[in-house]
């Protein structure tokens, strides 16, 4: 097994030595061990997590959702099942989050073609007038 200094596992994983130490408070990672002359000491199963951390985060996972999965498979207590209706459900919450932004942008364009428009709607006109704005 090979053991890392912070620095080294911080290179090796992309992240910042503070993210280490915050994913240990958190308990996403295992304090590590250390070394006769007092120097954090990680392993590769360190490195492991870390990238697993790094993928569930990029698929939109929150530290506060890793850390349910992470403690739920130590004690087994987390399925293929289970991990597949979690993903289902961030899937669902990411397409209503499409929708509803989609609607913003249909709204918006909407609104802009109102007011490049010589004969503006009654509502759009009151709008303009309230934002001084009348053309």
């Amino acid at each position: 097994m090979s053991a890392y200094l912070r620095g080294q596992i911080a290179k090796m994983a992309n992240v910042n030595t503070e993210t280490l130490r915050y994913y240990e408070e958190l308990g996403l990672i295992a304090p590590p061990q250390r070394s006769k002359s007092g120097y954090r000491v990680y392993s590769d199963d360190v490195l492991t997590r870390l990238a697993f951390i790094q993928n569930a985060k990029s698929c939109g996972f929150t530290l506060k959702e890793i850390k349910k999965a992470l403690i739920k498979s130590s004690n087994g207590q987390i399925t293929i099942g289970d991990f597949i209706t979690v993903i289902e459900q961030k899937t669902d919450k990411i397409r209503a989050e499409i929708a509803k932004k989609e609607k913003t942008l249909t709204m918006l364009d909407n609104l802009k073609k109102e007011l490049q428009t010589t004969d503006k709607h009654p509502e759009v006109q009151t709008t303009l007038r309230v934002l001084n704005m009348e053309s």
